[in-house]
């Protein structure tokens, strides 16, 4: 017997997971990536394999299928060592583990075949649903005491591998035909309006798929509408709306009144969807009734979709809705804030922390801490800071969050990471550590643009020296997103999450006024550009007049001492005051929605 080190690559990751219009597209993607991958990881492992990544606590709960929102992720890159006879064993296994991951998609596609059967194009579906998955693999014989040195060789000839094309005969090419919405990768098996039900789209299909006016969907886009049944996840509406939510239900009568809203948009509706069994179960829909400017556009789709059985009373229950929301403004509830967070983190050089590894026990290890850091990543994020996660798998974290709790989840993530990893790779050895981004961005941005400014958000939070906190806010007002960044500092050292903290409790406290924020970018304006850098010391005295001449509390006091040191002690320079001032300015943003949290509103601001 001969033990070999054996890697699969499963893809591509574009068509599972980047291409999504909706929060389910984006979540089913990653579940329908991670599901195609564990079938392989089992199978290899049902065939004798001992896996080394992923390495689950409990393989035999852990590798089952399943379609729950919070089954167990595996990412598409399994490493396993095997015992074998020879490299034709390793090559039927090899096999074995493609066809096991390939059906498991079928299983997927198939369904979702059915249920779109009357709109779906046969010959053009058959030929993508064939042709989806990209396979890559290798392996190397090894032993265990030169395990890091035969490990890089195996990756070595992992990636020259995916730089060798298969040369396939081309498929598709149909003249006529347009392609995808999410991607514009495939054509589109969508057939065309005439073909379909004298030349109208099933609205019924139309709305199980949430599908757009002339959207075009390829195979992959329509399994990830119509797979794994009814699974629903939250909108970017709910996760926004959370602290509005949470405010009113601090008020008896306006708690009465939200839940009649409730129970209007339980059931099956055309102007609501569900949050799943274990999110947001105090309002557990998607919320968009609750923008009094979304409902006249729900009322005009209600109009449309009034033939349809399930949902001949929509417009009646939509105009109850409107008077119940009216009832809430009244009572001083006005219109939620419409922002929200999107958060990705992901471990700094674990590249360099693995290739330390010279042992496939402790990768083993290493690996099953990484399972523990995941788990404890979808509690953090949806128990205690209110947010879903997308995607949690070894040290990467995809997810949503409100406003008012985003930051406080980013730390409690960064330290859990360095907590569970903190005795790797080795003793005498950097740990690895967690980088973290966070967009800030309105409901109604593309959910392309979303996942760029999330992703644009964790690359600025690892440079140029990792381990870093950012911030990014995007406004719908235009110009340029306020960006900032910091290294990770312990708590209570002054790090950009404490800073945020402070500056958030002032706006709260009303003793910072609003508008000093932007007087301070002014100030930095005028700094802008000199050609010697502004003596320090100016700078500060420019900050203490301006900050003693500010009035907060409606003009009845001025700002507090203790407020004002900390302060003037963060415009040291004219990098430090335009710094201070996006700080101050992304500050005044998160404590509108810890505002509403609270049940209150800013004094004098409107939401854009």
């Amino acid at each position: 017997m001969t033990s070999y080190l054996y890697v699969l690559s499963i893809g591509p990751v574009q068509d599972f997971i980047a291409a999504a219009r909706r929060t389910r597209d984006l979540w089913f993607g990653s579940h329908l990536l991670s599901e195609i991958s564990k079938a392989a990881a089992k199978k290899i492992r049902d065939e004798g394999g001992q896996l080394i990544f992923p390495y689950p606590k409990d393989p035999q709960v852990a590798l089952v299928p399943s379609d729950d929102r919070d089954a167990f992720n595996v990412a598409n890159i399994i490493l396993a060592e095997l015992e074998v006879q020879d490299g034709e064993n390793i090559k039927k296994l090899d096999g074995d583990a493609k066809k096991a991951a390939t059906d498991r998609w079928k299983e997927y596609a198939d369904k979702a075949k059915i249920e779109a059967a009357r709109v779906i194009n046969e010959k053009i579906w058959d030929e993508q649903v064939g042709d989806v998955i990209e396979f890559y693999s290798a392996w190397v014989p090894f032993e265990k005491e030169t395990y890091a040195s035969d490990r890089a060789q195996l990756m070595r000839l992992l990636a020259a591998r995916k730089s060798t094309r298969n040369f396939e005969q081309p498929k598709g090419n149909h003249p006529g035909v347009d392609k995808s919405s999410l991607d514009g990768a495939r054509e589109t098996v969508l057939k065309k309006g005439r073909d379909i039900m004298g030349g109208q789209f099933p609205k019924d299909l139309a709305l199980r798929m949430r599908r757009s006016k002339g959207e075009q969907l390829c195979a992959v886009g329509v399994t990830k509408r119509l797979g794994g049944g009814r699974v629903p996840f939250p909108s970017v509406v709910r996760v926004a709306l959370d602290p509005w939510i949470r405010g009113v239900q601090k008020d008896e009568n306006a708690k009465k009144i939200l839940g009649e809203i409730g129970l209007l948009c339980s059931g099956e509706t055309s102007f609501s969807s569900g949050t799943g069994g274990t999110l947001y179960r105090d309002f557990p829909y998607d919320g968009q009734v609750l923008f009094g400017s979304r409902l006249p556009v729900l009322m005009e789709a209600a109009r449309d979709l009034a033939d349809i059985p399930p949902f001949k009373n929509d417009g009646e229950n939509l105009n109850k809705i409107k008077a119940l929301v009216n009832k809430l403004q009244k009572s001083g509830y006005g219109e939620p804030n419409p922002y929200f967070a999107i958060l990705v983190a992901d471990g700094d050089q674990m590249g360099k922390a693995i290739s330390r590894i010279d042992d496939p026990d402790h990768h083993r290890n290493f690996s099953a801490r990484l399972s523990e850091f995941a788990k404890s990543a979808r509690d953090i994020v949806e128990e205690e800071h209110r947010g879903c996660v997308v995607y949690s798998g070894g040290d990467d974290v995809l997810a949503f969050l409100p406003v008012d709790t985003c930051i406080a989840a980013a730390r409690k993530l960064h330290d859990k990471f360095g907590e569970i990893l903190k005795d790797y790779p080795r003793e005498g050895e950097p740990s690895p550590t967690l980088s973290v981004g966070i967009a800030i961005g309105h409901i109604r941005d593309p959910l392309e643009d979303l996942r760029t400014y999330g992703k644009a958000a964790e690359e600025h939070a690892k440079e140029p020296d990792r381990n870093g906190l950012a911030l990014h806010l995007h406004t719908r007002s235009g110009g340029d997103p306020i960006r900032l960044r910091d290294r990770w500092q312990e708590e209570d050292k002054k790090g950009l999450d404490e800073r945020m903290k402070a500056w958030v409790r002032m706006y709260l406290d009303d003793t910072f006024p609003d508008k000093a924020a932007y007087e301070l970018q002014q100030l930095a304006e005028v700094y802008r550009g000199w050609e010697n850098p502004p003596d320090p010391d100016h700078i500060r005295k420019d900050v203490e007049r301006l900050l003693a001449r500010k009035r907060p509390g409606e003009g009845t006091s001025a700002i507090q001492d203790n407020d004002k040191k900390n302060l003037e002690a963060e415009a040291k320079s004219y990098d430090d005051l335009c710094r201070l001032a996006k700080e101050l300015l992304m500050a005044r943003r998160i404590a509108e929605s810890h505002r509403q949290a609270a049940g209150k509103s800013l004094p004098g601001r409107t939401q854009p």
